[in-house]
């Protein structure tokens, strides 16, 4: 009779922290990264990047090339790169932590979801201090605190289901009776 309430808080705990990463997930989405100051607009953001992302070098930003703001841009690219790949993974899965089985492949691209989006998050803010060092006035976008939290929880969450994976390829397996 006791197992009753403990079996229906954790199932509530896991359905509140998959609504709570699916929340973070859609922010970071929403959120801007990083701002440039000085360019075409009062300020740009480098998400969204539909048609921003491949556009932008060191000569349409009004400067003469350099190596450390190349580098800056392309580190910050990488990061919004792996952003876009771990959210796409995380929409994917974040709904998963709620189950009560969880399928392997599932499992395995929960891990590597949240961990592209925790690395998206910290070379974004890599890539944002590389461009102040190379003089570009730039501003960090608040996506990289929702991006984080998002990719955190989603590792965390694969930590503490990996008793709940399901390994069967089949759910009958008459052909081994």
């Amino acid at each position: 009779m006791s197992d009753v309430p403990d079996t229906a808080a954790v199932i509530r705990r896991r359905r509140l922290t998959a609504a709570g990463i699916g929340v973070m997930l859609v922010l970071s989405l929403l959120l801007p990264h990083v701002s440039i100051r000085g360019a075409d607009s009062p300020e740009r953001w480098l998400l969204p990047a539909g048609h921003y992302f491949l556009n932008v070098d060191a000569l349409s930003l009004g400067r003469a090339p350099s190596l450390p703001l190349g580098i800056g841009l392309n580190v910050t690219y990488l990061g919004i790169a792996l952003h876009q790949l771990g959210l796409l993974l995380g929409l994917v899965t974040f709904w998963a932590v709620a189950g009560d089985d969880l399928n392997r492949w599932l499992w395995w691209m929960m891990v590597i979801g949240g961990g592209l989006l925790t690395a998206g998050a910290l070379i974004c803010l890599l890539g944002w201090y590389l461009m102040v060092a190379a003089d570009l006035p730039g501003v960090p976008g608040y996506a990289w605190l929702p991006t984080l939290v998002a990719g955190g929880a989603l590792l965390v969450e694969a930590r503490l289901s990996r008793d709940r994976i399901d390994y069967t390829w089949f759910p009958a397996k008459p052909e081994l009776q």
